[in-house]
């Protein structure tokens, strides 16, 4: 049965029992001077409708079709109110796609959402693809959206020119990937970085790799607990990096490019292991200097660098006594590395002599002679040392302080603040800017007026409550 009062107020009974026994079904079509709650209503006897499905609709294109807010002249780009509905020139959604042109439910608007989902203990919004035929889609998952699919994508988030998936989170993760046998995580990109990590107070990176829960060991006093990338492991290695053509790790810094420790000593530990040459350009600074030397009898043995308080090179060679005199020229390279003006010359006889000295030096030669006018024919080698002629400053026993400089600036974790409802408030308004800042501002003047015109209208519009209003008997 259906009847209809002088307020447009329809009500359509499911059977054709008296009114209002049994399940009822009322429609709301509302007039310029009132607009209901709702534009239909289902329900039953009481506070316990018994109604299977409230609705149930199918169409061509849709089968619901629901839109709100403004329709917009789609040339002039202005709102119009009220919303004309069936005229080209206007629309109260974007533009229909392959997604859209075909579908269950559509829900679109200008300012406003175009479908919510809603629930207190339960999922909000429900999407699946694909059938579940195994039932590996997991049951009680409780989120304000749940995607589903078993073998595409769950869900999946797209933008031209923005993120296409955003996560905010006050205290939890803001984005949360975790997988049992593919990526936790994966980022790609063909002209920014794959994956992206800031923080403002603590690490912006952090990997681990191993049973969840063990990592490597900490760091010791003085030195910096957290940066822009921290790997850690128990038994494997904290970071890897490799290249074909390029260096696998570079580390660039004003103070320290990279910095290597270990808590034991060679050969137990090293706080810097290289298999192959090693290239400085500058200066090296070490307490001690080793060479480590094959022997024959295949073991490995350490020899030891001589010191000096200041840069020399040094070069060896042998010359003969003609008559108790020699003129040895310098070596053409090695001449060109020292300062020609001030250079030693160690000769030592290989045969039966009054002994030798340097005569004369030049920046080309330098002459030996036996002592006390000898006239010996005997070989003899030599030591020639020049201090180096790239360095143009030098200090002997120079003071050097050998204290990692990263600890007079190493960064500290600021104690993590509690979480509060005015953080909170501060968080989420936050976001809302955040989105507000990046809607175009004709957009945003255009949203805000239709905020306000809409609160306009609703506080002008007199209340009209329609009169046929089925009674609610108690249930027995």
């Amino acid at each position: 049965m259906s009847t209809t009062d002088e307020n447009n107020f329809i009500a359509f009974s499911h059977h054709g029992g008296d009114w209002p026994s049994g399940a009822v079904f009322w429609a709301f079509p509302g007039e310029a001077t009132y607009a209901p709650d709702q534009g239909f209503l289902a329900s039953g006897i009481g506070n316990d409708p018994h109604v299977k499905i409230g609705g149930q609709f199918g169409g061509w294109f849709y089968g619901v079709r629901g839109s709100g807010g403004l329709s917009v002249d789609a040339d002039a780009q202005h709102e119009v109110w009220p919303p004309v509905i069936g005229k080209s020139e206007f629309k109260d959604g974007p533009e229909v796609n392959d997604y859209s042109n075909f579908a269950g439910v559509l829900g679109t608007g200008i300012f406003v959402t175009g479908v919510a989902g809603t629930s207190v203990n339960n999922v909000g919004v429900y999407g699946q693809t694909e059938e579940d035929a195994d039932a590996s889609i997991p049951q009680n998952l409780s989120a304000g959206v749940v995607g589903a699919a078993t073998t595409g994508s769950g869900v999946v988030g797209w933008s031209t020119t923005w993120n296409g998936v955003e996560g905010w989170a006050y205290q939890g993760t803001a984005v949360l990937g975790v997988s049992d046998s593919g990526y936790g995580v994966q980022g790609a990109s063909a002209w920014q970085p794959g994956v992206l990590g800031w923080s403002t107070n603590d690490t912006g990176v952090t990997g681990g790799s191993g049973p969840e829960g063990t990592e490597g060991p900490p760091l010791p006093d003085g030195q910096p607990t957290i940066a822009g990338v921290v790997g850690t492991s128990d038994a494997r290695p904290g970071v890897i990096g490799t290249s074909n053509t390029a260096a696998g790790v570079f580390g660039f810094s004003n103070i320290i490019g990279v910095a290597g420790q270990s808590t034991k000593r060679a050969p137990a530990g090293y706080a810097g292991y290289f298999l192959g040459d090693l290239s400085v350009t500058g200066q090296i600074f070490a307490g001690v200097k080793d060479a480590i030397v094959p022997f024959p009898d295949g073991s490995k043995r350490v020899l030891h660098c001589m010191e000096s308080p200041e840069h020399w090179f040094e070069d060896f060679g042998t010359a003969k006594l003609k008559r108790g005199r020699a003129v040895v020229r310098l070596d053409a390279d090695f001449a060109k590395a020292i300062k020609r003006s001030d250079y030693r010359v160690f000769p030592a006889p290989e045969g039966d002599c009054r002994g030798l000295y340097v005569r004369r030096k030049s920046a080309a030669s330098f002459e030996v002679r036996e002592l006390m006018g000898g006239k010996s024919n005997i070989a003899f080698s030599y030591r020639i040392v020049g201090r180096r002629k790239d360095i143009k400053e030098r200090r002997r026993f120079a003071k050097l302080d050998t204290r990692l400089p990263l600890a007079a600036v190493a960064a500290r974790r600021g104690r993590k603040a509690e979480p509060t409802a005015a953080g909170l408030r501060a968080f989420s308004a936050r976001a809302e800017k955040d989105a507000r800042a990046r809607r175009p501002k004709r957009v945003e003047a255009a949203r805000r007026a239709f905020v306000v015109r809409a609160e306009k209208e609703a506080r002008a519009r007199p209340p009209i409550v329609p009169k046929l209003q089925p009674p609610r008997p108690e249930r027995k």
